[in-house]
């Protein structure tokens, strides 16, 4: 089951009962009727195929399930009507009363799709729905809103920044209502869940392919996605929601209030060549390392700055033959075919020198070492599937450090 699947009214009537530990002071919080409310919850609770709520002679209790459902759903409402609020503010318009009980899924679901697809009948076609309730369901959010979500350029329906944030925020939204969904699933069927992590390359092959293994033997039901790119795009998927944590090097100078970043191990770069490279088992000087092919990280990149320091502390020029690339699976396969060197941790090549396939040369680049480490939502509420993950997560990486420190002990 999706979140978009549930009422949004049934679930913000969910969370009143179970404030208020009363259907009666609920239904007169909510202004409507005692069966009503009854109804609702009684829907609620047949999609989730999950009680949600007990009655007794102290009045109605919330389960267990309920517990863990609702804390999610709160979550995913608090977020939804803050980004109501902060739309309205940017508009300098005043705040509306209760505004996740005045917005509807369908609203919801049309205003994502249109800024999806970028137009009407796009977004109808990918909702199986017709054109004119999409349009008429963006229209009615807009009206709940008080603001105008969408402008033509006369080809596509563009959101202004502010709209774009509100957007992120709705995911969210969602997507804190699909961790309330996944615990309860986990409770019909144990040993269940969904975890989605962002990596940025080349920056955790030591870490995540022993803890996916790991995990996979004790969680076998549990299906994970892993989404590889580049930091700009991942945070951003981080933020609505869309992966649930971000592993790879921390960032440094750089703000992220909403964020929290996590150390696990630290990490340094090598030269890095094929074993029986005519300059493995040496400590070569910038000038000689020069002398070869290289595979050149990307422009404006932290490794490019690190490798063109390098470079000019020794004064050494910089090498006649180039291949620009941010590829570890392409600089992996020149490097098996010539005398081609990069840049590379230890962590990314442990495979290749533990088959004498790749070595590192020499000492790790100066000022190269930097923490590798998780960055999670700051306000986020890990399902119990997500918490034993990251409980592995850290335990991994302390074997990691241990080894780390040993390694370097004994060189």
């Amino acid at each position: 089951m999706q979140s978009e699947d549930l009422n949004l009214w049934h679930l913000f009537a969910a969370v009143t009962t179970s404030q208020f530990g009363s259907v009666s002071n609920a239904s007169e919080s909510l202004h409507i009727s005692q069966p009503a409310l009854t109804h609702a919850i009684h829907k609620l609770e047949g999609l989730l195929g999950q009680t949600i709520f007990v009655r007794s002679n102290r009045g109605i209790q919330t389960t267990v399930e309920g517990r863990l459902f609702l804390a999610h759903v709160q979550d995913g409402l608090g977020l939804l009507a803050a980004a109501a609020q902060k739309l309205r503010q940017s508009a300098k318009l005043t705040p509306l009363i209760t505004p996740e009980r005045q917005i509807s899924n369908t609203q919801i679901r049309a205003f994502l799709a249109v800024l999806r697809t970028g137009g009407y009948t796009s977004a109808a076609k990918s909702l199986n729905f017709s054109q004119p309730s999409v349009y008429r369901a963006v229209q009615e959010l807009q009206f709940v809103l008080g603001v105008s979500l969408f402008t033509s350029d006369g080809t596509l329906m563009r959101a202004p920044d502010s709209v774009q944030h509100f957007a992120e925020q709705i995911r969210l939204a969602l997507a804190s209502i699909q961790s309330g969904i996944d615990e309860v699933d986990a409770i019909h069927k144990p040993g269940t869940g969904r975890i989605c992590v962002g990596s940025l390359p080349h920056t955790c092959s030591a870490l995540l392919p022993d803890v996916l293994a790991n995990f996979g033997n004790t969680h076998s039901k549990v299906t994970i996605t892993v989404v590889e790119g580049e930091f700009a795009e991942l945070i951003s998927r981080l933020r609505d929601g869309s992966i649930d944590m971000l592993f790879g090097a921390l960032r440094v100078n750089v703000e992220l209030r909403d964020l929290r970043q996590q150390a696990l191990f630290k990490d340094e770069l090598y030269v890095v060549g094929r074993a029986g490279h005519p300059l493995a088992g040496k400590t070569p000087t910038p000038v000689e390392i020069a002398a070869y092919p290289w595979i050149v990280p990307m422009a404006r990149s932290w490794t490019r700055s690190i490798w063109e320091d390098f470079l000019s502390r020794g004064n050494a020029p910089f090498p006649a033959q180039q291949v620009v690339c941010g590829s570890s699976q392409l600089a992996r396969g020149l490097m098996c075919n010539g005398d081609w060197l990069g840049l590379m941790s230890r962590h990314q090549i442990t495979l290749e020198e533990q088959h004498n396939v790749l070595t590192h040369i020499g000492l790790p680049l100066p000022d190269s070492d930097r923490r590798i480490g998780v960055t999670m939502r700051r306000n986020w509420r890990p399902t119990l599937v997500q918490k034993t993950f990251l409980d592995l997560v850290e335990e991994i990486s302390k074997s990691i450090s241990k080894t780390d420190g040993a390694g370097q002990s004994s060189s």
